[in-house]
């Protein structure tokens, strides 16, 4: 009898559609059935593409190699112990298929279901990515919004931004920490490198091209975070501070041939984006069509003689991509370490009794050999830290400084536009405005006013009113665009007209303009006499505000590197009354998932800020030379 139960068992077992897993928590099929859905992933607020999640017998699931690439780490597979390793930052995360076993070195863990493998791919639950232990290891946060099938990676950093202001003699530059570090710098080629010893900073860049420098790139290598500063001229002389209240490091370079600070920034038109998104898409596709013929050129048939493969595409556009309808950032490269610099001319400074000074300070240069530029003195004046970085007082301010008005849209009871996480607008446009609050008042040549400090609610009308009462010189309103279509993005000024300049501007101004519903009656009545007071002045501060729009959208494509849409024209109640130049700045799109992350991060709120300030500081050089 025993016999015969051990014979039914083995017959149920080899017959059995499904195979039962030891923790007994899935159950997969012969025949498993995986559903593949894409991810929208947001590494260090950009847009990667690459991931899936992957729903199996009910379950989510992301695939191992997918998570390998994404966070660039290398896989060891183990099939005896049915282990796989993901090696990352010197350290490694154990995977064990068909259990719910998981490991960090010596720590182990339970997921609530197995990771699988299927068909020779391993899958682990979603789960794994948010462990804490994951994220030490992989030095990021991530954080999973299944809802909308959304993951959000953001790399662990102790370097919080990175900025820089141009002065006809000099460009500052601001690295800002968030905790002491030591570092060392060093003369390259037509750059200077500064690493920070224990640094950690996301890949990426800011491109200025300011006639001084043209770009600042920055990544983690090894232990350090190393930032290259690519000159576009040769220094007279740099000299390297730092500070502790509020903590950050300063490089000041002085220029050897002063900067045009009139000149306007190159962008690319708002009506050119379509046609950019419809060339980089040709581009992907001629690509792989390159790819496929390169990888079959050259094979051989089934009787092993060599194929002559076509390899030049006749479908494809071969059109020449001009300029303007190229995204600044697709289009510029980081400086080539094989250009040379030229040096400067006759014209030189005669006064270099500076340099002698601080060229005796003790320094931490790097000295190498190879590529070391002696013509301009570096000092790394940083044995000690300053104590507080200077600020300008009251009584510093010019007698001749220009009053701004400052104004956070929305507020109190109007949130304003609401993103997918539920980041609300008046909360960024308070954050953005609070910083460029502080960048004006370190500067003497402006006095600044702002129309709401905190979370209230002021009616369009009085903002206006808050500028005319100063007698402001500009009043510029910051808010957050948004729109129904997920994939709508970028940054955009607006100027006032009577009617908007498209269909697009006429959304968002009907968005805008949409809080007059919670507005009472006097101020509306109110907001009617404006609207024929602005008729009369119309001409005369339409030409400075479409200036001031310009010169700020300049400013914005090198420092947010999120598509730049230009200038545009409607008629929005907050600028109607306004008796000055006057412009409405749309950051970015709240409505889009990657720049909602971007609108979250305080260095993208803090560049936001900085590229308002710069076109502010262009706007009064050019008025200055006409």
């Amino acid at each position: 009898m025993k016999k015969f139960v051990t014979f039914i068992l083995s017959l149920f077992c080899l017959f059995s559609v499904n195979v039962c897993n030891a923790d007994d928590d899935v159950v997969i099929g012969t025949q498993t059935n995986i559903d593949t859905q894409k991810l929208n992933v947001i590494l260090d607020g950009n847009n990667y593409d690459g991931m899936n999640i992957y729903d199996i017998s009910g379950s989510k699931f992301f695939s191992i190699k997918e998570i390998a690439s994404l966070f660039n780490a290398r896989t060891q597979w183990y099939s005896v112990s049915k282990k796989v390793s993901l090696n990352l930052n010197n350290r490694s995360a154990d995977i064990y298929y068909d259990t719910r076993k998981v490991s960090f070195g010596k720590k182990k863990e339970k997921l609530s279901i197995p990771s699988l493998m299927v068909d020779g791919v391993v899958y682990v639950p979603v789960e794994f990515l948010e462990l804490k232990r994951f994220s030490e290891i992989s030095e990021t946060v991530v954080k999973f919004d299944a809802a909308n099938q959304i993951l959000n990676v953001t790399s662990k950093s102790n370097i919080s931004a990175v900025r820089y202001y141009t002065k006809t003699d000099n460009t500052e530059i601001v690295i800002e920490l968030e905790e002491k570090m030591t570092h060392t710098v060093k003369k390259g080629k037509n750059s200077i490198i500064i690493a920070f010893q224990r640094g950690k900073v996301a890949k990426d860049s800011v491109i200025a091209d300011n006639g001084a420098i043209k770009d600042i790139s920055y990544e983690t290598v090894g232990r350090e975070a190393v930032f290259t500063i690519n000159l576009e001229q040769t220094p007279k002389s740099v000299k390297i501070k730092k500070y502790k209240r509020p903590l950050k490091l300063v490089i000041d370079i002085q220029h050897s041939n002063p900067v045009n600070m009139a000149k306007p920034r190159e962008i690319y038109l708002a009506d050119t984006i379509a046609e950019t998104d419809r060339r980089l898409a040709e581009d992907k596709v001629e690509n792989r069509i390159k790819e496929k013929a390169a990888s079959t050129a050259g094979s051989t048939d089934a009787a092993g003689t060599v194929v002559a493969v076509n390899t030049e595409n006749k479908t494809a556009k071969q059109e020449p991509v001009s300029d303007i309808e190229v995204p600044v950032i697709d289009k510029k490269v980081i400086a080539d370490e094989s250009e040379v610099l030229s040096k400067p001319g006759e014209k030189e400074y005669a006064d270099d009794s500076s340099n002698e000074k601080v060229a005796n300070l003790k320094t931490n240069i790097v000295a190498d050999d190879n590529i070391i530029d002696n013509s301009y003195t570096l000092v790394d004046d940083t044995e000690s830290f300053k104590d507080i970085m200077p600020a300008v007082k009251n009584k510093d301010i010019s007698k001749d400084a220009k009053i701004i008005v400052l104004d956070a849209g929305h507020g109190g009871q109007d949130p304003g536009a609401i993103g997918p996480h539920g980041v609300k607008e008046k909360d960024v446009n308070l954050a953005i405005v609070l910083q460029l609050e502080k960048i004006f008042k370190r500067d003497k040549n402006f006095k600044v006013i702002l129309t709401r400090d905190d979370d209230k609610f002021i009616p369009l009308v009085k903002r206006a009113d808050i500028a005319n009462k100063k007698n402001a010189d500009l009043f510029i309103s910051v808010h957050c665009n948004a729109n129904l279509k997920r994939e709508s993005s970028g940054f955009e000024v607006y100027f006032l007209s009577e009617n908007a300049s498209d269909t697009e501007a006429f959304s968002t101004q009907t968005l805008e303009n949409s809080v007059i519903a919670l507005e009472d009656a006097d101020d509306e009545k109110t907001t009617e006499l404006q609207k024929l007071l602005w008729s009369m002045a119309f001409t005369e501060y339409i030409n400075e505000s479409s200036e001031l729009a310009g010169l700020i959208s300049g400013e914005a494509t090198g420092r947010l590197k999120i598509p730049n849409r230009g200038t545009k024209q409607a008629n929005f109640y907050v600028l109607r009354g306004t008796q000055m130049a006057s412009v409405l700045v749309e950051s970015a799109y709240l409505s889009n998932y990657t720049e909602e992350a971007k609108l979250q991060k305080s260095s993208f709120q803090k560049s936001i800020a900085d590229a308002i300030y710069e076109g502010v500081k262009k706007y009064y050089a050019r008025k200055e030379n006409k």
